[in-house]
């Protein structure tokens, strides 16, 4: 039991800090600027959902609190999938609880942006 609790440490720290890193290195590099940004999904669905203005909110803030929850997301589905033995079940329960867990925390950082933009009118 303990050793299972402590390879899936191993495995959640390795996963989220390689996914971090090709966030960091690879995918920010390209969205330097909002326009830039407007082609990735998640700030689409970010600023659009909550009708944030971007000339309150800052882009760089967004794009870093997306890259470090991206990471956390997918390493906390690569867990759950790792440890269920049944394959089509893993996929199933996998995709899920991607879906839940990047519908809450995307809410909870529009919501958050939302507030922050209206207190700087």
């Amino acid at each position: 039991m303990k050793e299972t609790i402590i390879m899936n440490l191993i495995y959640f720290f390795g996963s989220y800090l390689i996914l971090f890193l090709i966030y960091v290195f690879i995918i920010n590099r390209k969205r330097k600027v909002y326009s830039d940004g407007k082609k990735y999904l998640e700030v689409n669905y970010i600023v659009n959902k909550f009708n944030l203005d971007m000339r309150k909110v800052k882009y760089n803030e967004l794009k870093w609190t997306l890259t470090f929850i991206n990471p956390l997301i997918m390493s906390t589905t690569f867990i759950i999938v790792i440890n269920i033995k049944n394959t089509v079940l893993s996929l199933i329960l996998g995709f899920i609880v991607m879906m839940m867990l990047i519908y809450s925390v995307y809410e909870i950082i529009g919501r958050y942006f939302k507030k922050r933009g209206e207190k700087n009118v």
